[in-house]
């Protein structure tokens, strides 16, 4: 349940600054975000496996979601995160959401 989970919620500039901060290397923003990213604002519960992850990177860096990804549709992917599925939507060729996938769906 959501509602007993302790939420946690970081902001970060840069990549460089969310792989510091080892948000990156705990699985809370996923290790295949673009290194262009930047105004990375992340929310996570700390005792359930579940995320949500909004940033901007530069569009020529796409290929980071091409490549560790699968396209669902257009502008939307499917990846692994620390062993848990999450979606990709793009939006505006240079935003990204990424939140957990519940019960597979």
């Amino acid at each position: 349940m959501m509602g007993l989970s302790e939420r946690q919620s970081n902001t970060l500039q840069s990549y460089e600054q969310a792989k510091e901060s080892e948000l990156i290397g705990k699985g809370w923003i996923p290790a295949f975000i673009p290194t262009s990213s930047y105004n990375i604002k992340e929310h996570h519960s700390v005792d359930v496996p579940e995320i949500y992850v909004e940033l901007n990177f530069n569009p020529k860096d796409i290929s980071a979601f091409e490549k560790a990804c699968s396209l669902l549709s257009e502008n939307s992917y499917k990846c692994e995160n620390s062993g848990y599925p999450v979606e990709v939507k793009i939006s505006n060729e240079n935003h990204a959401i990424i939140k957990s996938i519940r019960n597979g769906t």
